[in-house]
């Protein structure tokens, strides 16, 4: 049996709470940076026992998603969405996971990432859970932390533009502004 030894502190009207960390979720998108969120992640449950899930995000905004793309991805999108026309709106909140054809070159590059942030953690000791999903990358990120009960979410700094927005890249800052629970950003 684990001990869990790894605690978040927080202050509530002037008193200290322990928190122990139970479920994390680590966006990945390929880069160096989500390597190392997965390495401290892996790293963090060996010391708690949490479970960790690692997410990849096909970005609905950098696909120009149109109603044939989502014909493609989501056969019964249109059921889902109840008569809106705001795809981008709502993609993030379809209760499936993103059934995509495996010869379709978005969903192999999005699998083949969450096979090798997988091998990683496999390798530092971790046995993490791994899904694809379709939607705004900050949207569903922070979607899947709340609907899932996410107690701590675990990104890399800066993805894989290379851009260096200041100090932190785009994602991780809106996920941090954003998420309803604790996020930690490896750099």
């Amino acid at each position: 049996m684990k001990k869990f030894i790894y605690v978040e502190l927080k202050y509530k009207n002037g008193d200290i709470m322990v928190e122990l960390i139970k479920k994390m979720l680590v966006p990945v998108d390929g880069s160096k940076a989500s390597e190392k969120a997965v390495e401290y992640a892996s790293w963090v449950a060996s010391k708690t026992g949490a479970n960790v899930t690692i997410v990849h995000v096909l970005d609905v905004d950098k696909l120009q998603m149109n109603y044939e793309a989502m014909d493609r991805f989501l056969p019964d999108w249109k059921d889902k969405i109840k008569g809106t026309d705001d795809i981008k709106r709502y993609s993030p909140f379809f209760e499936n996971q993103l059934t995509c054809m495996m010869d379709d070159p978005i969903c192999k590059r999005g699998n083949n990432i969450l096979k090798e942030m997988e091998k990683l953690a496999a390798k530092n000791g971790l046995k993490a859970k791994t899904m694809l999903k379709l939607g705004r990358v900050v949207d569903t990120i922070v979607q899947i932390a709340d609907e899932e009960n996410f107690d701590h979410i675990v990104v890399g700094k800066t993805g894989l533009t290379g851009i260096r927005r200041l100090v932190i890249g785009h994602v991780a800052e809106d996920v941090a502004k954003y998420a309803s629970v604790r996020v930690t950003v490896v750099p």
